[in-house]
């Protein structure tokens, strides 16, 4: 009796997302809601389309005279591929009572949820083990400056200079300094996006914000042998953020940049303030992102370089999330421009 009702509710009910049909033991249509007549444009006394998938399952179940529930099928309905769910049930009289549902949504919001408890198992991960090693690198650190100490203490200033074996300890010191900090880096870059730290928020101006990163970014491109090139605002904005969260997200795709970008090639900063908006983008000349990692580059650990771990864009993606803001970008196989867009603070939050 339930059964009946439920099945009555549907047949009676054009507000839902779900098609219904009754079909002959020929498979031609007895009857159709809304829904399915909207999909497939079919009438009773009709068919299906022959290239569907629904009209494939109800040929199979009028062969095998057996039910075929939950079977997940790709159809083209009003141009778009969808993803459907189809029940298909033989009835007495050799008929054949099908349901379709549209699950595109559904599997989009799965998606969603996925990727979020992914995100935040990384994090977790990423936090974890940075503390793990936070604290013997701080040993590390510690022994390498008291054995660099302890090397100068036993000579005069003259002697360490003019002395070739200790000029290269000194460079062997200076080396094993700077990898230090390379790893330090990256361990509090994962602390920044595993950890659920409690940021004071706060306006931060854009100006002051660009005169401070901006030499940094002028030498590093130096370094690479890249023209630099800024494009200021022609006024002030305000971010409501942290300048330490905002400055590691954008100097990440700054590094992704000129290490995309070819010697002699430019890399554009150029931002743009609006009463709503923040816009800073990069632009770079490198050879683009690859197709098939477009629609994923954001994803931790999904990079198009050998070496790369793949953590700088989903670590600045975020980061900007934190603010408020968005990531987006646009590449071809003449370079790639990152967006970051941020809300302008108005002075209310």
């Amino acid at each position: 009796m339930v059964m009946r009702q439920i099945v009555e509710f549907l047949m009676n009910s054009d507000q839902m997302d779900i098609g219904l049909a009754i079909v002959d033991s020929e498979a031609r249509i007895l009857w159709l809601n809304t829904t399915m007549n909207t999909w497939y444009s079919v009438t009773p006394e009709e068919e299906f389309p022959a290239h569907s998938a629904i009209q494939a399952i109800v040929g199979q179940v009028l062969q095998d005279k057996k039910n075929y529930p939950g079977v997940l099928v790709q159809e083209k309905l009003d141009g778009k591929v969808r993803s459907m769910i189809a029940y298909v049930y033989p009835q007495l009289k050799g008929e054949c009572f099908v349901l379709m549902a549209d699950i595109q949504d559904f599997q989009q919001y799965v998606q969603i949820q996925c990727e979020k408890e992914r995100r935040e198992t990384i994090g977790h991960m990423a936090a974890g083990t940075a503390n793990i090693i936070l604290n013997p690198l701080a040993v590390i650190k510690g022994t390498l400056q008291l054995l660099e100490k302890s090397s100068k203490d036993h000579v005069s200033v003259l002697q360490f200079a003019a002395s070739p074996p200790h000029q290269k300890m000194t460079g062997y010191f200076k080396l094993l300094d700077e990898q230090i900090q390379t790893i330090d880096k990256a361990l509090q870059r994962f602390l920044l996006f595993g950890k659920p730290f409690e940021w004071k928020f706060a306006p931060v101006s854009v100006l002051s914000f660009m005169q401070e990163w901006v030499p940094d970014i002028q030498v590093q491109a130096l370094e690479k042998t890249v023209r630099f090139a800024l494009e200021y605002p022609e006024r002030n904005g305000f971010v409501f953020g942290h300048p330490k969260l905002l400055r590691a997200a954008l100097q990440e795709i700054i590094d992704n940049a000129l290490d995309a970008s070819p010697p002699g090639s430019v890399l554009t900063l150029r931002i743009n303030i609006t009463d709503n908006h923040i816009h800073i983008i990069v632009r770079d000349q490198g050879a683009g992102i690859p197709k098939d990692l477009q629609s994923r580059i954001i994803l931790p650990f999904i990079t198009s370089k050998p070496d790369a771990i793949g953590f700088g864009l989903s670590f600045s993606h975020a980061m900007i999330a934190k603010m408020g803001g968005s990531l987006n970008f646009e590449s071809s196989e003449v370079g790639t421009n990152v967006i970051v867009q941020l809300p302008t603070f108005t002075g209310t939050t």
